[in-house]
């Protein structure tokens, strides 16, 4: 939990401190408030008020007695704001409509993703935004913005989208810039591997947690990474490339420049890849791969790993046993003590992904005797990129952030 600060310069982060300790605990009185965050109990009396005439935090009953007075509760007001999150994956976009607390009231899916061309996908992208809150009924005043997944890399200060592989469309694309010019609202970017995490942190099994990690695997593999309860960044907001680790120096060479990186083992297509020369070469035939779509033939291996089938087995334990020794490396970087797994990836094969890590990290993590590491799949897997989304821009708006005097006096 955040601890406040009775100082003037830092009224606004002392407002998130409270916000975010109210969302954490679900039913909290302002003496609760006080001992907390540290903050006095007239300073935590002032940021209540106000929150309550924003419509963000409401009064909700009142404490047990235990001989005293009863006191009045709070918590989060879910209709006092709304965000809309936005995920560019492969093939589809879905945007979601969420209350404050990252649940969803709507989604749209579209048949416009990566493949296309940003242009079309931007202009749907505001349409699909747009009639979410109209068909919501929802005063698009309370909507707080609208937050966007995609793959990176990215510059999150601007919102362009770099050069991400295997979006060769997707070259310098200023997202942020070309919503921002067809929406009302203020719009975020940052990668999907960051934005999952904030999803779990948010709307998924992650609120408890200060130090935790979200392995999220789509066509890549990144990591969002929680320390402190702050969303570790970088320099350039492109950090957890956890795919990117090299388990073998002499391995294969990777586009990135370097050789033997995770994603050449575990990702879907190094799976796919080792599966069509097993095929190849006479065996797996069962698993009726079509040679063209890597999207589909992952799918196909999943289905056969449900039916049983001994090779897609195989190939998966494989992969992930090699996810296992990098999670094992970023989580003794950063002493974690979660990690969670998320993406469409891990859809139909997450158990052996799952068992795989959780065995690595028990046996060899560096914090496994002074503290335990858990490590599970995701509670919101189906929409934690674009409930993630969402989350972005409510975790921008209500968490503990400390700004510094430069950003201020920007």
């Amino acid at each position: 939990m955040a601890g406040g600060a009775n100082l003037p310069l830092v009224s606004s982060y002392n407002r998130s401190v409270v916000l975010d300790a109210i969302r954490s605990a679900h039913d909290l009185s302002r003496v609760e408030l006080a001992t907390m965050t540290g903050l006095t109990g007239a300073t935590v009396s002032n940021i209540v008020r106000r929150l309550i005439a924003e419509q963000y935090v409401i009064e909700r009953g009142q404490s047990v007695s235990t001989g005293g007075k009863p006191r009045t509760l709070l918590r989060i007001n879910p209709t006092g704001g709304y965000a809309v999150g936005v995920q560019i994956d492969v093939d589809t976009t879905t945007s979601v409509l969420t209350d404050l607390l990252g649940a969803p009231l709507g989604r749209l899916r579209t048949a416009a993703g990566q493949t296309s061309r940003p242009a079309t996908v931007i202009a749907h992208v505001a349409r699909d935004v747009r009639r979410l809150v109209q068909d919501a009924g929802i005063d698009p005043a309370r909507v707080v913005g609208v937050g966007v997944a995609t793959p990176g890399p990215i510059d999150q200060a601007t919102g362009m989208v770099l050069n991400p592989p295997n979006m060769g469309r997707w070259q310098h694309v200023p997202l942020r810039d070309e919503l921002e010019r067809l929406l009302p609202w203020s719009v975020t970017v940052d990668n999907d591997a960051t934005v999952a995490a904030m999803g779990e942190r948010w709307a998924g099994g992650a609120s408890s947690s200060n130090n935790f990690a979200c392995i999220y695997m789509g066509t890549g593999i990144g990591a969002g990474i929680f320390v402190g309860g702050q969303v570790c960044r970088g320099s350039s907001s492109n950090s957890g490339e956890i795919g990117h680790i090299s388990l073998d120096p002499r391995g294969e060479l990777c586009f990135c420049g370097n050789r033997g990186c995770v994603e050449l083992f575990s990702a879907p297509p190094a799976v796919v890849a080792a599966a069509r020369a097993r095929v190849a070469g006479g065996e797996g035939a069962e698993l009726r791969l079509t040679g063209t779509s890597v999207r589909q033939d992952y799918a196909r291996i999943g289905q056969a790993v449900n039916r049983g089938d001994p090779l897609a087995i195989e190939l998966i334990s494989r992969a992930a046993d090699y996810l296992g020794y990098a999670v094992v490396t970023l989580t003794n970087l950063f002493d974690l003590d979660l990690v969670v797994l998320a993406g469409p990836a891990f859809a139909r094969v997450g158990q052996l992904y799952l068992n795989a890590v959780r065995r690595e990290v028990a046996a060899t993590a560096l914090a496994r005797d002074s503290h335990a590491v858990e490590v599970r799949l995701s509670e919101i897997a189906e929409d934690v990129g674009s409930i993630g989304a969402a989350s972005l821009v409510l975790h921008s708006e209500f968490a503990p952030r400390l700004i510094s005097l430069k950003d201020r006096a920007g």
